[in-house]
């Protein structure tokens, strides 16, 4: 009875805190310095429908909106603006009454006029985001929030690895990108797993398998020439795409790679603490099992994570008259690229994981030592 009462005041704190939370940042516009603006009023005209020289069909519609002014020197005051938005919504959005965004507001004569700089989305983030942490603490609970800590720590890493990159301007940044990958897995490592065997192991096999993979990769291309493969399709890139296409390249592998070798690491791991006495080639077997298992699906998830980085610009593409052939080496050609680049990661660090495994856990050696 003292636990289930201790559980339900548990989930009545959470969702109070969720509650709180909500109501906090639906009312932030205080924390801004930029003015932001609630729609109170919408008219809209009759919408016109347009036809492109490929007979793409659309329709347009222009509001007329009203906004209240929720912070700064303007506070309470009401500015009008227009706004034109398709049925499609490639490159606008219709807004609604009570629809919050930011403006750049400015005095035209006597006259208060603005314009929208972009939508006010932190509601809808940070909801978000309380709703990961407290599944994790309710599925794992410290050891998920650990797992949160990681991505936060990445994420910071990563802001600042780019920030450098920017910075300093270089032609040749790839080797910041890799050093980070490096910080990235065994930060995550450490802090998921602790400072053990089994982070030794899964790191080990971690930085083989990607460095492996990787060069096997650059060799390829190296001897094709990259025949078929443009660079500069790139999005917004404004230095060396090259550079830029393996820095992506290595993130990209080392999640797969990462995926892959914590599976296999952390089975023969617990397969040792259940089965004491079990021999060296019987780990090594079933970690090579254990990889036959996930390969299938990991190579299945780098697939459609293609599938969803390419489908809008493959979709544009074919809708605007181009071939299958000028699409896919346009659109396509670098994800699969990367695509094979991880699926070769994969496939390596599946006996590489299993062989390490083997020789640290083989014998009688326990997995504490």
């Amino acid at each position: 009875m003292q636990f289930k009462l201790k559980s339900m005041w548990h989930v009545a704190l959470i969702l109070l805190s969720g509650v709180i939370l909500y109501f906090f940042v639906s009312n932030d516009e205080f924390l801004y310095q930029q003015p932001i603006g609630k729609v109170v009023a919408v008219k809209e005209e009759k919408p016109t429908k347009t036809t492109d020289v490929y007979n793409n069909s659309d329709e347009t519609t222009r509001q007329h909106l009203t906004f209240e002014i929720l912070n700064g020197k303007y506070k309470g005051k009401t500015v009008k603006i227009s706004n034109t938005y398709s049925r499609s919504g490639g490159l606008d959005q219709k807004f609604r009454t009570g629809q919050k965004v930011f403006l750049d507001v400015y005095k035209k004569g006597n006259t208060l006029e603005a314009t929208i700089s972009d939508y006010k989305r932190d509601v809808y983030f940070v909801m978000f985001s309380w709703l990961v942490v407290v599944l994790l603490y309710l599925t794992m609970q410290f050891q998920g929030l650990r797992s949160l800590l990681s991505v936060l720590l990445n994420f910071v890493i990563f802001l600042f690895v780019v920030q450098l990159d920017v910075k300093l301007n270089l032609n040749n940044f790839f080797w910041i990108f890799a050093g980070a990958a490096i910080v990235f897995t065994a930060l995550s490592l450490v802090l998921v797993i602790g400072f053990n065997w089994q982070c030794l192991v899964t790191f080990t096999s971690i930085f083989l398998g990607t460095t492996i993979a990787l060069v096997i990769g650059c060799l390829a291309l190296y001897a094709t020439n990259s025949k078929g493969v443009h660079y500069e399709a790139l999005d917004y890139a404004t230095q060396s795409p090259q550079q830029l296409f393996l820095a992506a390249t290595v993130i990209g592998l080392l999640g797969a790679v990462m995926d892959a070798a914590t599976d296999i690491v952390s089975t023969l791991f617990e397969m040792k603490r259940s089965q004491p006495t079990i021999a060296k080639k019987q780990l090594f077997k079933s970690g090579q099992a254990v990889g036959r298992s996930i390969m299938g699906p990991l190579v299945n998830v780098l697939l459609l994570i293609f599938f969803a980085e390419t489908f809008a610009m493959s979709v544009l593409y074919f809708r605007t008259g181009n071939s299958i052939p000028y699409t896919f080496e346009w659109t396509m050609a670098l994800g699969v690229v990367q695509a094979l680049i991880s699926g070769i990661g994969i496939v390596l660090t599946i006996p590489i994981a299993s062989f390490l495994s083997a020789q640290v856990l083989g014998g009688k050696r326990h997995v504490s030592d």
